[in-house]
């Protein structure tokens, strides 16, 4: 009954018959099945010549680039490591040279203090001397006008004395 009130339909389309899906088909399975096999060859001949070697060709440029890529990382990193050694080389050299020239300057300074210094106490130890013999000269003059000085003292408190007694 589908078939007769479609009828009319499939005649006004053109066709004569009224067929099923043409996928779905059965009596159109084996020309499927070649055009299938046709197109799944060509296709696979195309990706396999064409498409597949070009992407092989891109990942195989893009892991050298990767592969030099990371060597020349590990070389920059080797030669900042180097670089980082070596400052820190220069660094303990500056700061051993600069240590040194501290040591060198404080034992200058010592030196020039301690040249000063004896300087200073042969000068002292020289007025000591000098006003030790001033002193000694003094004394000396002292002590020998002591027994003209004690006569004239003694006359003096002699004469005063015995006008008191007289």
């Amino acid at each position: 009954m589908a078939a007769e009130t479609h009828a009319p339909d499939a005649a006004a389309h053109g066709g004569e018959h009224a067929a099923a899906f043409p996928p779905f088909d059965a009596s159109l399975f084996s020309s499927q099945l070649i055009w299938f096999a046709i197109t799944f060859a060509a296709l696979y001949y195309i990706v396999s010549r064409f498409i597949i070697p070009s992407v092989a060709t891109v990942q195989d440029k893009r892991a050298a680039t990767l592969k030099g890529d990371l060597d020349t990382a590990a070389q920059k990193s080797a030669e900042a490591e180097s670089a980082r050694a070596a400052m820190e080389k220069a660094t303990a050299k500056a700061r051993a040279e600069a240590r040194a020239m501290v040591d060198a300057a404080r034992a200058d300074m010592q030196a020039k203090l301690a040249a000063e210094q004896a300087q200073a106490e042969t000068r002292l130890a020289q007025r000591i001397e000098a006003a030790e013999a001033r002193v000694n000269e003094a004394r000396t003059k002292a002590l020998a006008d002591v027994p003209t000085i004690a006569d004239a003292l003694a006359r003096d408190i002699a004469a005063k004395l015995a006008p008191a007694n007289a």
